[in-house]
């Protein structure tokens, strides 16, 4: 009796070590399947930032062309001639008279 219980106590045994092996192999192939997830759901998240990001990069260069297009205009009518003249007479200037300007080559 004992080699029959022995026998058994193999075969048993056998079972378990491949059954162990089997459950290694699925949680291997799970923790596959969860860092896969993790690295797509990575993606995805980053993905959408940086959209999020370039979004905001145009909406800030569209202001930025704007006020430059602004700026010109306010520089353009700053030196105006008609203007500078204005101010020169607000101020009591007159234009010098004509012996007094030389012409530079």
């Amino acid at each position: 009796m004992n080699v029959s219980v022995r026998a058994g106590n193999r075969r048993l045994a056998a079972n378990e070590g491949w059954a162990l092996l089997n459950l290694k192999q699925v949680l291997c192939l799970l923790g596959i399947i969860t860092a896969s997830a993790l690295f797509y759901l990575y993606t995805e998240v980053r993905g959408l930032d940086l959209s999020y990001q370039a979004s905001q990069a145009a909406s800030v260069q569209r202001e930025l062309v704007e006020l430059r297009r602004r700026l010109r205009v306010e520089l353009n009518n700053l030196r105006s001639p008609e203007r500078l003249e204005r101010e020169g007479a607000r101020l009591g200037l007159a234009p010098p008279p004509p012996e007094r300007v030389r012409i530079l080559k």
